[in-house]
């Protein structure tokens, strides 16, 4: 049984241990087990709701994304250029503190299995496509705007997202979480560069 029809409080609390479960432990290591440990409920209300550890982890991945697309909805900025920017700093966040970090490092090992989990497949090809829409209409805001030069839209959203997936694959598998920082000074030196209207550059 998946979360639909569990009430919302169940819901975030079976998402939150998962969360914690993750962080803990890792990918490989979150098991249904692991996950019931940290659940603030019954343990059977778990095993009632999910069989395994990969339906779980689906919806888990549908929880976050619904999250980060409402998340993208907040971003208020001045311009298309900082709006870009907002978007890449909610990916790839400055400063990243050791439990997040630690979180990202279990969101890679599932992507890693993306390949061979269709529901997990499912969820990160959704969350590329909204990431990418994102980016894509924000640059294409800059153009109307004059902000941006006459660029591809499609083409930069590709590159900065590319950046931002290679930074967090980088910084998790060499466990440098300060590899992010050098990386959004990349992505901004590229737009500035590239993307930027040089009449229209931000000092």
């Amino acid at each position: 049984m998946s979360e639909t029809g569990q009430d919302d409080d169940t819901t975030a609390a079976i998402m939150e241990a998962t969360y914690r479960a993750l962080c803990d432990h890792g990918y490989p290591d979150t098991s249904i087990s692991t996950i019931a440990d940290e659940f603030d409920k019954s343990r059977s209300l778990l095993y009632y709701h999910y069989e395994n550890k990969d339906e779980l982890l689906a919806d888990f991945l549908r929880y976050l994304l619904d999250q980060l697309e409402a998340d993208l909805q907040t971003i208020e900025a001045d311009d298309p250029y900082e709006e870009v920017l907002a978007i890449v700093e909610r990916l790839l966040p400055p400063d990243i503190e050791s439990e997040r970090f630690r979180f990202y490092r279990a969101l890679f090992g599932m992507r890693s299995q993306a390949p061979y989990v269709d529901a997990y497949r499912e969820q990160f090809a959704r969350s590329d496509t909204l990431i990418l829409a994102e980016l894509t209409d924000a640059v294409e805001r800059g153009i109307d705007a004059g902000t941006f030069q006459l660029v591809d839209a499609d083409e930069v959203a590709q590159f900065v997202y590319a950046t931002v997936s290679g930074a967090l694959q980088r910084s998790v598998t060499l466990d440098d979480p300060e590899m992010i920082e050098h990386h959004l000074t990349l992505i901004e030196s590229y737009l500035q560069s590239q993307v930027v209207d040089r009449e229209d550059e931000p000092s």
